[in-house]
């Protein structure tokens, strides 16, 4: 049997706006045609894609990105369009991803919260005349408010003297149009927690993972945009009790507080002190399980042994649950379905 619904996974066709590759796109197509009756793509790069796919009236879209530029120049959020027109998504509203995007947004909202992160100040070119003059003292941590995936982040992120704050920030600048976020540097141990959300009960599954990157040239270990690309980062359980649910109750409280949904996840650094802090979250995170097998799912895997098509078809599920019941006509007598059958319950 199949689930007779709709289901449209939605990617941007501008690479770096995406955070869904289309290996990964045709993947989980795949994967959900083994479930649902109609699974299609939507690749959006501009207003007239999105209008293209809200006439689609999918039951649900999937996205895999959260949003792009309008034919004015305006910030336009796929999911605020999607509410606005009554179709169903995955994930977090648009106010949450607005704390996902900008990462001192949300920032804010955690101190706001009584939760524990890194000091922080936003710096532009020529701000600051001296060190004195900075809030906050070196070694500092710097890196661009809005991008992901570690873009921004490399050997010269970590800061201790004042000329380097200045090549740093007028770097970031130059490359991504905005101020820098500068940070007081954490140099402790380093966490990923994916939070998946469970249909029908109470629990929410709290995953958290240890991130171990190779200390580059000058001893730090970082998990910098070539890190990332180049996968040489490890990812290893918390087996330590103790700091596995202190882990957990602050990634969780630090979810909530952002407001999000169905899944997530919450970047965790440790100070030399042993003291937990929120990093940033990631309300849209990669699902690859293909050439490289993405934070998110490594830690469904690790911790619950819950593997790609149970973790999407859980996502999904969450989705699909708040647009409809089931009657005679959701079902097509095709194939056995057996993943999604607490849907029902």
């Amino acid at each position: 049997m199949k689930i007779n619904k709709h289901i449209e996974i939605v990617r941007c066709g501008i690479s770096k706006l995406s955070s869904m590759g289309l290996k990964s796109c045709n993947m989980l197509q795949s994967e959900l045609s083994k479930t649902y009756s109609r699974v299609e793509i939507s690749n959006v790069s501009n207003e007239a894609d999105l209008d293209r796919l809200i006439a689609k009236k999918p039951d649900l879209a999937f996205l895999g990105f959260k949003q792009l530029m309008s034919d004015d120049k305006e910030a336009l959020w796929i999911c605020e369009k999607l509410d606005e027109q009554g179709i169903n998504y995955t994930g977090s509203s648009k106010e949450a991803m607005l704390m996902d995007h900008n990462k001192d947004i949300a920032k804010d909202k955690i101190i706001e919260s009584g939760l524990l992160t890194a000091s922080f100040f936003m710096a532009s070119p020529s701000q600051f005349k001296n060190s004195d003059d900075l809030p906050i003292k070196f070694p500092l941590f710097i890196k661009p408010p809005k991008e992901g995936g570690g873009t921004g982040i490399d050997d010269k992120s970590i800061v201790r003297d004042f000329r380097s704050f200045e090549d740093k920030v007028k770097q970031i600048d130059s490359v991504f149009g905005t101020p820098a976020l500068v940070e007081s540097y954490l140099d402790g141990r380093e966490f990923s927690v994916a939070i998946l959300e469970t249909l029908g009960e109470e629990e929410t599954l709290v995953m958290p993972i240890e991130l171990i990157a190779e200390a580059n040239a000058f001893g730090d270990k970082l998990l910098s945009r070539k890190v990332k690309s180049e996968d040489t980062e490890h990812a290893i359980i918390v087996s330590d009790l103790v700091l596995r649910e202190k882990i957990t109750k602050l990634a969780l409280s630090c979810y909530k507080a952002l407001g999000a949904r169905d899944y997530g996840r919450i970047d965790i650094r440790m100070d030399h002190k042993g003291d937990l802090h929120f990093l940033e979250a990631n309300l849209i995170p990669g699902v690859a399980n293909h050439d490289f097998i993405s934070y998110f799912n490594s830690a469904c895997i690790l911790n619950e042994e819950i593997h790609y098509s149970e973790m999407i078809n859980m996502i999904v599920s969450l989705g699909i649950a708040r647009s409809f019941s089931l009657d005679d006509d959701d079902i097509l007598l095709e194939e056995p379905m057996s993943v999604l059958q607490p849907v029902y319950l």
